[in-house]
């Protein structure tokens, strides 16, 4: 971690190798630990994306479990549940007993079609509960669903929730999902232009610049309609202490806006030293995984607020 938080750049572009370089061997390392969780592939929809991962606890538990979702981001046009062979293939399984889900990219698909796969796959774990059971974990609970997800895969949570025609406030779906956590999506894309390096895959995914800045996640929250605003599950906001200035100010406005428009304010966790692709490449590497950790108590703390 030492080497990530003395990276001077910012700009995602320009982290994604040195960041790989610095974790790949940790994760290497501890091949055997993060190896050892038992996962299962299964197909969701129709097409070869349409593929999750469940990863099965060590842990022998007899009591009813939350189940919770992993969204992997890559900018809306690349991504995988796993990375190879920079990784060893062991990005995304470093997450542990996360879902890591495969949903289509630009070209093949546009907004809103991303945030429809995070709602099937979420539908299709709900209706096949016999696929999450593991002699270690005989009662995962369906009624008590976590999403979470980074960057594309976060604004994708965001349009499941926030767009009115994906889950709509009488979908049953909706009352299962009981936290988000969004790492670091691009909250707001009001200052988008066409001299952004992502401005083309942005194009290709909403339209329009205008379509992109009226459909970003802060722009749908602003338009939710109070009985919907009421029925969001809670959320967790996360970002890494060294992320592009313009997703941080995104991040300060939505956070804004939620006390604005219900009073509450977001818990939000600052990852210290981390820049945007480092967050997830240090989870089981040993190093930078304070953030989860605090992830994990928010999440115990509404579990047992609400006697999940």
């Amino acid at each position: 971690m030492d080497i990530i938080a003395q990276f001077k750049d910012r700009q995602i572009p320009k982290v994604i190798d040195p960041t790989v370089t610095a974790f790949a061997p940790l994760l290497k390392a501890r091949k055997n630990f993060i190896r050892e969780i038992p996962v299962k592939t299964f197909q969701y929809g129709p097409t070869d994306r349409h593929q999750l991962d469940i990863y099965y606890p060590l842990t022998p538990t007899f009591e009813k479990t939350p189940i919770l979702f992993f969204i992997y981001g890559g900018g809306f046009n690349t991504g995988e549940r796993n990375i190879s062979p920079k990784s060893f293939g062991l990005v995304y399984a470093c997450v542990g007993a996360f879902y890591a889900r495969h949903y289509r990219l630009v070209p093949n698909v546009t907004f809103p079609g991303p945030a429809e796969d995070v709602r099937d796959a979420v539908r299709w774990v709900v209706k096949n509960p016999e696929n999450l059971a593991s002699d270690g974990s005989p009662s995962p609970d369906t009624n008590a669903i976590a999403v979470m997800g980074h960057s594309a895969g976060a604004a994708h949570i965001a349009t499941m929730l926030f767009h009115p025609n994906i889950l709509t406030k009488e979908d049953e779906l909706r009352s299962k999902i009981f936290a988000a956590i969004l790492e670091s999506p691009p909250y707001d894309l009001s200052a988008m232009t066409t001299e952004w390096e992502s401005t083309p895959v942005h194009l290709q995914y909403w339209g329009s610049l205008e379509a992109a800045k009226a459909n970003d996640p802060l722009h749908l929250y602003r338009r939710l309609p109070k009985p919907v605003l009421e029925s969001l599950p809670k959320m967790l906001m996360v970002e890494g202490e060294k992320e592009p200035e313009w997703l941080i100010d995104a991040g300060r406005l939505f956070h804004d806006e939620v006390r604005q428009r219900t009073g509450e304010s977001l818990t939000r966790i600052i990852a210290k030293g981390h820049n945007h692709i480092s967050l997830n490449w240090a989870l089981c590497s040993g190093e930078g995984e304070d953030w989860a950790e605090e992830a994990v108590e928010w999440l115990n703390h509404l579990k047992t607020r609400n006697d999940l």
